[in-house]
């Protein structure tokens, strides 16, 4: 009896039930913040096994989705996303993994953490191999090794051009190109670096190559051309323009210290385009400058193109924005606009005097389809024209634009002898 009337059970009371609320919240607090972290590493599993699904697709198999212009436009950014990322989708995927792994001993159910775990580790899986099967093509072609990039997920910086000039005014328009130099007192190669964008968006800026090709010994001159729109069809104007910046170049080649006797062209996509297109019509002189006169226009040396375009009277049929691109720079379809499409189309362009061609191309490529390159690859082959043609596993379009990825790394790495080699030093 003593001892239940000393005992003072209502001073614990309050303390252990405010506790135990407390507890409650900081359990149920935890388990929010889990379900939370669950679900972004699903995401992101699923970002990675998409990108990697689409990789391994034949070309093809993406027709239907081609065929709609914001479907097709959703799955080419998110694949030049994954290839921007490049090796980091394995980090990616694994951090996804042990996400879903851990979950359930920190009490997060069993059904999203299996869930997660699933999907991470197929896309863990699939990412392996793609990457393996990257580098082991990559070292065949460079005698190189890149086993890890882009070494930072982040996008590769070039420094600022040394000069940016208006090479011409045309239609009412000023037109652009920024100038990169080498540290060297001698005359230095020149190489015209052309942007792309389905010839229609897009303009000249720093890239994985423009400072770095300065740096290398080589001058970069990185041109504007006029785009075209739904009412102004540039076809015939575009490498015109691109002539015009070459003549501004031989006017100020003095001034600047370049040596036009050692040119070459390099663009991607649309840009790949009229790199090669300019170099082959310079050299066969059937190109007419939008400005200056045709006996100022130097001779190309080398042409480099990645992924360009050098079908578009096939490429045009065969997705909505190639449509649009039909409408826009051309002005219709080859049906209605034949001689057109032979003036821009690289194939009707090659000669014997055409220069040495290096073209690289992603093998799953949904803009610009690789087996079009490829042709084109061999009728530089049947014309006899030195050339070479690297075809890069599972990248997509665009692949090189801002990262230090294998695909820029590989570009880099084939670039700097075949301009070496065919366009010399200064």
């Amino acid at each position: 009896m003593s001892n239940d009337l000393g005992r003072p059970p209502t001073l614990e009371a309050p303390d252990q039930g405010r506790s135990g609320r407390e507890g409650s919240r900081g359990s149920l607090g935890g388990r929010v913040a889990l379900g939370v972290l669950l679900v972004v590493a699903a995401l992101v599993a699923l970002f990675v096994l998409l990108g990697q699904i689409v990789a391994i697709l034949p070309v093809g198999w993406l027709s239907p989705v081609q065929s709609v212009l914001a479907l097709q436009l959703i799955a080419l950014i998110g694949s030049i996303k994954r290839d921007t990322l490049g090796a980091w989708n394995i980090v990616l995927a694994a951090l996804a993994l042990a996400v879903g792994a851990i979950a359930p001993r920190r009490g997060g159910g069993r059904r999203l953490p299996v869930t997660v775990s699933a999907i991470s580790g197929t896309a863990l899986l699939l990412v392996l191999v793609t990457t393996v099967v990257q580098v082991v093509t990559v070292h065949d072609e460079t005698g190189r090794w890149f086993i890890f990039s882009p070494a930072t997920p982040g996008s590769s910086v070039a420094r600022a051009p040394d000069t940016t000039v208006t090479y011409a005014t045309l239609g009412g328009r000023d037109l652009k190109a920024d100038l990169y130099l080498p540290k060297t007192s001698a005359a230095a190669p020149l190489v015209v670096s052309i942007h792309g964008g389905g010839f229609v968006s897009g303009s000249r800026g720093r890239t994985p190559y423009t400072s770095w090709l300065a740096d290398n010994g080589y001058a970069v001159l990185d041109v504007d051309y006029r785009l075209g729109t739904a009412t102004e069809h540039t076809w015939n104007t575009a490498d015109a323009d691109v002539g015009c910046a070459m003549t501004w170049a031989f006017v100020h080649a003095a001034e600047y210290g370049l040596d036009l006797g050692k040119v070459a062209t390099f663009g991607g996509s649309a840009g790949g385009n009229l790199a090669i297109n300019v170099a082959y019509k310079i050299n066969s002189g059937t190109l007419a400058p939008s400005c200056g006169t045709a006996a100022q226009l130097p001779r190309v040396q080398a042409a480099i193109g990645s992924y360009p375009v050098v079908d578009l009277s096939d490429s045009v049929l065969e997705s909505a924005y190639g449509r649009e691109v039909a409408s826009w720079y051309v002005g219709g379809t080859p049906t209605q606009y034949p001689g057109r499409y032979r003036a821009v189309d690289a194939a009707d362009q090659i000669t014997p005097v055409a220069p040495p061609t290096l073209i690289l191309q992603g093998s799953r490529d949904h803009l610009v389809y690789p087996d079009h390159t490829k042709a084109f690859a061999d009728k530089l082959a049947a014309a006899g024209i030195t050339h070479r043609y690297v075809e890069i596993p599972f990248l997509e379009h665009a692949y090189d634009t801002s990262s230090l990825n294998i695909g820029t790394e590989t570009t880099r790495t084939l670039m700097l002898p075949w301009l070496q080699k065919y366009v010399g030093t200064g």
